[in-house]
């Protein structure tokens, strides 16, 4: 988003009182729906050139951030890191769509040169050298990393060498069911899980929004990872306060 972006995180984040920590979402771009208004306070495109902000191709950066604000009761202030690939998902393929890695780790590393307290990264990442270091680097730099644990039904996580990479900073999210029982589509911990952090959140039939603000539900744990997210980011306004 360049200059304007930044300008615009400047003359916000400048005004955001410590209460409300920084977070920064690494997906497919955030809409500016009336109920996110005042809570985004910049979008940098970093897969893109000349795409308006705020008007994202896919819903689904919209409905994670939707319910990060809710979940953090509107005490939060979301930057947008958009990573989809210009040209769009390949045919079956579930948006935001990334083939390559550079978007991925220069979003992360734009987060920590933005200083911001988390980071939700509602994504399957592939298992790349450069991810896993920026992971570490923001670790280490003291933000907190949110990672979904994937939807494959698995014995394990997926984004588990991004989880050791960032341990104890970094935490995966597994996705739980209406009656907090794991959903049937969820990755889930190692029976003997060692060097990460793995948690449950609801992640089934989550309210939310569409980019064009109409009421959806979204099941997967993608949505239950910015709940995790708002309840770290809560735990840092207590220690700060």
């Amino acid at each position: 988003m360049g200059l304007l972006g930044m300008a615009l995180f400047a003359a916000v984040a400048g005004n955001t009182p410590a209460a409300a920590p920084r977070v920064a979402i690494i997906d497919s771009g955030v809409a500016e729906t009336p109920e996110l208004h005042g809570k985004l306070i910049a979008e940098y495109d970093m897969a893109g050139a000349d795409r308006p902000a705020f008007r994202p191709r896919y819903d689904h950066g919209t409905m994670v951030a939707t319910i990060l604000s809710r979940a953090a009761a509107g005490e939060v202030a979301i930057v947008s890191l958009r990573i989809d690939d210009p040209a769009g998902c390949r045919p079956g393929a579930n948006p935001p769509c990334q083939p390559s890695a550079a978007p991925i780790v220069a979003a992360i590393r734009k987060a920590i040169d933005l200083k911001v307290d988390a980071i939700n990264i509602s994504l399957a990442l592939a298992d790349d050298p450069a991810i896993t270091a920026a992971v570490h680097d923001a670790a280490t730099a003291g933000i907190v990393v949110v990672l979904a644990a994937g939807n494959n039904g698995l014995s394990h996580p997926g984004n588990l060498a991004m989880a050791r990479q960032g341990f104890p900073n970094a935490v995966l999210v597994g996705a739980l069911d209406a009656d907090g029982q794991p959903w049937t589509g969820t990755n889930r911990p190692e029976p003997q899980a060692q060097g990460y952090l793995y948690v449950w959140q609801r992640g089934v039939d989550v309210p939310t929004t569409l980019a064009d603000g109409r009421a959806v539900t979204g099941t997967g744990t993608s949505f239950a990872a910015p709940i995790e997210t708002a309840r770290r980011i809560a735990n840092y306004r207590r220690r700060t306060a």
